[in-house]
């Protein structure tokens, strides 16, 4: 996976996200979806930065969650798959207290004891769970 950025001349940029063939395969329409949701997120940012008002936030809060949730389960997942972690090292990584984290794994909360929905659309690739 290779991500470059180029400007475009008008004084934009041109980000651009290539896919090996087997990360293409392994990831079917997954990317196009998640790359709209952080569209609409780094849109919806530009705008507060520029102080650029909307009648309606919703379609970006709704975005934004369901990409916040698929990231989480990423990240889940991805925990869930190293082991031998001490809880200092995960502590940095979250940007939270040693004693959090160590009281979150403790209590199974870390990765959740249970995979949730998104860890397990991160792992299968199956349907997300539905938002609306």
């Amino acid at each position: 996976m290779d991500l470059t950025t180029a400007p475009t001349g008008d004084g934009g940029a041109e980000v651009t996200l290539r896919l090996t063939p087997a990360e293409n395969e392994a990831l079917g329409d997954d990317p196009a979806a998640l790359l709209a949701l952080l569209g609409r997120g780094l849109w919806a940012a530009a705008d507060l930065r520029r102080g650029v008002t909307r009648d309606e936030w919703w379609p970006v809060v709704m975005d934004t969650s369901r990409l916040i949730h698929a990231l989480s389960g990423i990240r889940d997942a991805a925990l869930r798959e190293t082991s031998g972690l001490s809880h200092a090292e995960i502590a940095r990584w979250y940007g939270e207290s040693r004693t959090t984290i160590a009281s979150r794994r403790q209590r199974g909360a870390l990765p959740p004891a249970d995979p949730s929905a998104w860890e397990t659309w991160a792992r299968t690739g199956l349907t997300p769970p539905d938002q609306t």
